[in-house]
């Protein structure tokens, strides 16, 4: 099946408060597109929350991977297209086009792998095979996920130069029907951290407001290990992995910090970004030589 037969899967608008310092939707946002618009896939393939529920069968999220193509501002539309690209025996992977309703532009790609605690049933895995499309080649991974991010115990985070960038609870609010913590409230902990991590850098956050010089992301991994519940202490730990001219890999660890198990990690290619004429800035030789002694020693 081609990608143009994909399946409309959710719509929305951005709304002011969705938007940074750039003045653009938020990252965080399109991890929550992808998990509804999932939602809705597996709905239309016989297996909403009703028939899961039936079946005593628990899904859960394991990665997303984001590339973000395309600003979009308050106001604008969103639809979202979807369609299985792999499925197995308990797991599922998804492709989502995220695009600007207004002129139809491509704006993002996520893909999403589910697992379930027990095998699909036969008319689902039947139905999502059917439904299956090629991911196209350039919404694959590019600058994330090589090397794999290794598991870090949260005895060991300091030592490989990872540094605290939140100390929250998780609120009830930020859970699904089930407790479990949300994606899209667990990314919004990795943005929350980016400022720290940036003036943990070197960039004063402050100044560049001042200078109207912000920072974006354009690609991330999402990586979810174990569930987190409502009133679990949190604690982010975040560094530098590598950095080129432009780029910085960023990286961070979810630690429940009450029994100091890695609950999910992340990566994330960030950039400075010039707000008076929108282009990604270099780095000085200053600025790589600060990273350079910066970055983290797995």
């Amino acid at each position: 099946m081609p990608t143009s037969d994909l399946m409309p899967t959710f719509a929305t608008a951005v709304n002011t408060w969705q938007c940074d310092e750039n003045d653009h939707l938020n990252v965080q946002y399109y991890t929550e597109f992808g998990q509804e618009a999932s939602a809705h896939l597996l709905a239309a393939m016989g297996l909403g929350p009703r028939a899961r529920a039936k079946l005593e069968l628990a899904v859960r999220p394991t990665e997303d991977h984001i590339r973000y193509l395309r600003e979009f501002r308050v106001v604008e539309s969103i639809e979202v297209r979807s369609a299985p690209i792999e499925i197995g025996d308990r797991h599922i992977a998804i492709y989502h086009e995220v695009l600007n309703r207004g002129d139809g532009a491509l704006a993002s790609t996520i893909r999403c792998k589910l697992e379930s605690d027990r095998p699909w049933p036969a008319d689902f895995a039947r139905r999502a095979q059917a439904a299956m499309v090629e991911m196209p080649s350039t919404s694959r991974p590019r600058s994330v996920g090589t090397p794999p991010l290794p598991d870090v115990a949260f005895s060991d985070a300091a030592k490989v130069g990872l540094i605290v960038t939140g100390r929250t609870v998780i609120k009830p609010a930020e859970c699904d029907e089930r407790g479990i913590f949300l994606p899209r409230c667990q990314f919004g902990r990795y943005s929350d951290a980016a400022p720290m991590l940036w003036n943990h850098f070197g960039f004063d956050r402050a100044a560049m407001q001042e200078r109207q010089e912000g920072t974006v992301v354009v690609e991330t991994l999402h990586h979810y290990r174990q569930p987190l519940r409502a009133g679990d202490p949190l604690t982010i730990m975040s560094g530098l992995a590598d950095f080129g001219d432009k780029i910085l890999r960023l990286v961070h660890y979810a630690y429940a910090a009450e029994t100091g198990t890695l609950a999910a990690c992340s990566e994330g290619i960030g950039m400075k970004f010039d707000q008076k004429i929108r282009k990604i800035m270099t780095f000085s030789p200053e600025d790589k030589a600060r990273l350079a002694a910066l970055k983290l020693r797995f």
